[in-house]
């Protein structure tokens, strides 16, 4: 089956979740034996010889952003999301149009609600799957409780309603939406008021585990934050962990240093680090090698939807986790004190930390404990399996 790929954002490099998750779905249909294509936005000087390694046959349009200027108002007055305008464009569209034609698909995945109105632009809905990974609308509504001052916070406040609007459509007019989280998809359904909810369905995220992780060794002053930094989410968890549990912290373990490990940190993010105890990494090569020795992985995210590929990411690295209900919510094999430590206020949060900092035996619990939870539980293979039949 030839399978055509619509990407709001080159797939590489992978600096984000959304990119890791998106090149997996393709490694797993070229696993299977599926022709793939991609037809994608670009930024800069994108990697086509190695996109073509994965996905075979490439088309790229350069992102405009006066195109993108344009097209969020026109959306945004018509009553349609924000984001589907910021990645509209005529010239995609007449690409995408080509591609139609001249390549034939058989099946066509809209990465993310801001491809999809290309698709309903050629008419194609019943032969398309709707990469939504995550119910949006979930983590619009719990912005406003953010600590971040970041513009997206307005524009997310505005863009919520449009959303939840715009998720309803697309699960009744296309045969196949995919979301990775049940949390998610409870969400939606209880949306939706008894409407049909049969186009959902559930492909969790997975991770690749590293085959040396006893060789590695263990920086006991190391905490580290796993994220895109682009995301509101993540820099409200950063900016709060900064500011309110880190020093409780720090009043006890005063050697303590925290790593904040992501892509393009705006200067909110950037401007914590102070060359002593915060660093700010941005994006780095190798995410697994620069992040294994650490000692605690934090995720104390109050605005979330879907699987965070964070808690994956650390798991794997054998990396104990302290993290948020909210989010341990959309992982169903995470027990506190089992695999993890699940805390919410500030004070229990950095209780959990001293506590994994303090305590050898109980640190080297969660670090096996939670390892074997995300290789029995998390493999790509498994989670993907049928990712392609519609329903």
């Amino acid at each position: 089956m030839k399978i055509c790929l619509l990407t709001p954002r080159f797939p590489l490099p992978e600096c984000g979740g959304d990119l890791l998750r998106i090149n997996h779905i393709a490694r797993y249909l070229k696993s299977q034996g599926h022709q793939l294509v991609l037809v994608s936005y670009t930024d800069e000087s994108p990697d086509i010889d190695a996109a073509k390694d994965l996905y075979g046959k490439v088309y790229t349009v350069k992102r405009s952003k006066i195109a993108s200027a344009f097209y969020s108002a026109l959306f945004m007055l018509a009553g349609r999301p924000i984001q589907c305008g910021y990645y509209y464009s005529s010239s995609f569209n007449k690409l995408f149009q080509k591609v139609v034609k001249t390549e034939n698909p058989d099946l066509y995945i809209s990465h993310l609600l801001r491809m999809v109105p290309f698709l309903e632009c050629a008419k194609l809905q019943e032969k398309s799957i709707v990469e939504m990974t995550d119910a949006l609308s979930k983590t619009y509504m719990l912005t406003t409780g953010t600590k971040c001052k970041s513009m997206l916070r307005y524009i997310y406040m505005v863009e919520r309603h449009l959303i939840a609007k715009y998720e309803k459509y697309v699960i009744k007019r296309f045969p196949k939406v995919v979301l990775v989280s049940q949390a998610d998809i409870n969400f939606l359904s209880a949306k939706m008021k008894g409407q049909n909810i049969g186009s959902l369905e559930l492909h969790a995220n997975g991770v690749e585990s590293p085959s040396d992780i006893n060789h590695h060794i263990v920086d006991t002053h190391k905490i580290c934050f796993i994220g895109h930094m682009q995301s509101l989410q993540n820099q409200d968890a950063v900016i709060r962990f900064v500011n309110d549990i880190f020093p409780l912290i720090l009043a006890k373990k005063p050697d303590m240093k925290f790593y904040v490990v992501g892509a393009h940190p705006p200067k909110s993010i950037l401007k914590l680090e102070n060359g002593k105890n915060v660093y700010v990494t941005g994006f780095v090569d190798d995410l697994n090698k620069f992040v294994s020795d650490s000692c605690i992985a934090v995720a104390p995210v109050k605005i979330a939807a879907g699987i965070q590929n964070k808690v994956l990411v650390a798991m794997a690295n054998a990396i104990p986790v302290v993290l948020t209900p909210l989010i341990a919510k959309a992982i169903p094999e995470l027990h506190d004190g089992e695999n993890c430590l699940i805390r919410d206020d500030s004070q229990s949060f950095a209780d959990a930390c001293i506590s994994l900092l303090e305590d050898a035996a109980l640190r080297e619990r969660m670090r096996e404990q939670g390892r074997l939870t995300v290789i029995e539980h998390y493999q790509w293979c498994s989670k993907l399996k049928g990712y392609e039949l519609l329903s």
